[in-house]
C-alpha cells in the first residue's frame, strides 16, 4: 500500500507509510460507528444537537484521510 501511495503522491516521500498507517488505523476506528450502534442512535434522540456530530462513513473517511495527508506532507 505504501508503495502504491507514494507512487501516485510522490510528494509524500517517506511520510507515504505514516500516511498508511494512520489511514488505516482511522479507517478501523470510524468502522466501529457505521452504522451507529443503538446506543449511539438513542443518544442522538435525546439530543437532537448532537445529531450534528454524526457524519457518514464515506465523509468522514474523507476528512480524516485529507487531514492525515495534510500533516504528512513535508513543509518546504
Amino acid at each position: 500500500m505504501t508503495e502504491l501511495v507514494r507512487h501516485h503522491v510522490p510528494e509524500l516521500g517517506d511520510g507515504a507509510q505514516m500516511f498508511c498507517l494512520m489511514s488505516l488505523l482511522s479507517a478501523g476506528a470510524l468502522l466501529a460507528y457505521a452504522p451507529p450502534p443503538s446506543s449511539l442512535l438513542a443518544v442522538y434522540a435525546d439530543e437532537p444537537a448532537l445529531g450534528a456530530l454524526h457524519m457518514e462513513l464515506r465523509d468522514a473517511l474523507r476528512a480524516s484521510f485529507t487531514s492525515t495527508l495534510l500533516g504528512a506532507l513535508p513543509r518546504a
